[in-house]
């Protein structure tokens, strides 16, 4: 039977499914106006673009590796290094998994009421039949998640051009809400003030472009990935780059940025669509079909995220690093016991903040919050490890640049803008050091305690290998 490849089309779809939010347009605007698409045009170029590219060439070079951007770091940086980004990388996503299956319910309101009349009960009902439905997508059919995400891809592109183009004719007749001046692009850089405020929210804008990396899993189910495989890549970056700023320009057209700052997180998605809804004369209908789009496009992301995350994390991790029931694959290659985990822990999560009162909500929120600079830790090593691969003279099948000092580049701007957001989105050099040390031990230090806590699995793991290894009893 003939092997069926990824088209280049579907690795589009599925990284734009998971990169592209756009709750991060209608936050973004609302917290810096239209300078927002200025910095997300920075970001583009000197991020997501050269971080595309990294994975582009990696995904080349180790084509038949299933293990995404732990291999990748792997080559470069050896097996402990990959073992601390794929450890970050599943403190901060699996506290995201919850978080993208409540927002199921809130979008399934809007279909049904046209508003978002949901009580924190039904969130969590609903919440956990997403999970569910994910799950059994995940171990049961796998195999056809890859062609369940083009349509949805197509779908959530096409909710997207909808709103470009009504922005476009908004502007056109003049009626846009917000008026469209050069100034409004300009990044406020006149007082220190200004200064830490535009370096601040530009270290928020760059977690926007996380995601890209849930395409590595499905590097082994492309053909010729060495050319196609970097088309993906790139036509994603550039296509995401470039709607995320026509976007910030599109919702100026709709509401003020004072308008939106008023909007909750989650319900902003929606309210986008609200807000044009009524400013072109569109009725309840069309937000209710929103609502119905956003569903299905969170719930084939959630099941993306879950799939991506058991393989980063599980498929490839060295023998004894994680318990083997957690690693074992069922007889479709499927790591159905890490799947199944996943949805336990984000089950757990859900009920806790729901049911276990307000306290435990408070701590669940403060690990969320303590885990959040641990999504950077990947995306530096990735760009640590790509330096050291080309120090080594590893060359792909596809090469950013011949000469090795030059590719490297791509590296040392993908590392130093992981270490720039690091720093500068949870600290403002405007404020006295002892008024933020709570901000900085909720971030920093809950980074250290969530290492440190790796590295001890990591020694209970090797001893307990050791004593295995020099049992009498062993083979």
């Amino acid at each position: 039977m003939e092997k069926k490849y990824l088209s280049v089309s579907s690795l589009v779809m599925i990284i734009f499914i998971g990169v592209f939010g756009f709750g991060n347009v209608a936050n973004n605007f609302k917290e810096t106006g239209l300078s927002s698409a200025t910095m997300i045009m920075i970001g583009s170029l000197l991020y997501f673009l050269p971080l595309c590219l990294i994975m582009a060439e990696f995904g080349a070079y180790a084509k038949d590796r299933t293990g995404g951007i732990y291999s990748w770091i792997e080559i470069g940086l050896g097996k402990n290094m990959a073992y601390f980004a794929i450890w970050s990388y599943f403190i901060a996503n699996i506290f995201y998994l919850p978080t993208l299956a409540t927002r199921v319910p809130t979008y399934l309101s809007f279909a049904i009421y046209g508003k978002a009349n949901v009580s924190d009960t039904q969130t969590a009902l609903f919440a956990s039949v997403a999970l569910i439905f994910s799950l059994i997508i995940g171990v049961k059919f796998e195999k056809k998640l890859n062609s369940m995400s083009h349509p949805v891809g197509i779908l959530s592109l096409f909710t997207v051009f909808i709103f470009l183009i009504a922005g476009i004719y908004l502007y056109i007749t003049g009626n846009a809400s917000t008026p469209l001046e050069v100034n409004s692009f300009n990044i406020d850089f006149s007082t220190k003030e200004a200064l830490s405020n535009a370096i601040g929210k530009f270290s928020w804008i760059l977690f926007a472009f996380g995601g890209a990396e849930i395409v590595g899993p499905y590097v082994n189910k492309v053909k010729n990935p060495e050319k196609n495989f970097l088309k993906g890549l790139l036509i994603s970056s550039l296509l995401i780059g470039a709607l995320y700023i026509l976007s910030i320009i599109s919702i100026a057209a709709f509401g003020t940025q004072e308008e939106f700052s008023k909007i909750s997180l989650v319900n902003a998605v929606i309210a986008g669509y609200q807000f044009m809804g009524n400013k072109i004369g569109l009725g309840i209908w069309f937000v209710k079909l929103m609502g119905i789009a956003y569903s299905l496009i969170t719930l084939i992301a959630l099941t993306l995220w879950s799939a991506s995350l058991a393989s980063v994390v599980f498929s490839e991790a060295p023998e004894g690093t994680f318990p083997n029931w957690m690693t074992k694959k069922n007889k479709n290659g499927i790591l159905q016991n890490a799947l199944i985990f996943q949805t336990i822990l984000s089950f757990a999560f859900i009920m806790l903040t729901t049911f276990g009162g307000s306290k435990a909500g408070e701590l669940y929120y403060k690990i969320y919050d303590m885990s959040t600079m641990a999504f950077l830790v990947p995306y530096f090593c990735l760009g640590a490890s790509y330096i050291a691969f080309r120090y080594k003279r590893l060359h792909s099948p596809f090469q950013i640049a011949k000469n090795d000092f030059i590719a490297s580049i791509a590296g040392i701007l993908v590392s130093l803008m992981t270490i720039f957001a690091f720093i500068f989105a949870g600290y403002n050099f405007t404020i006295p050091l002892h008024e933020q040390m709570a901000t900085i031990k909720l971030y920093y230090g809950g980074l250290g305690i969530f290492l440190f806590l790796g590295f001890l699995v990591k020694i209970i793991k090797f001893n307990n290998k050791k004593t295995v290894e020099n049992s009498p009893y062993s083979s």
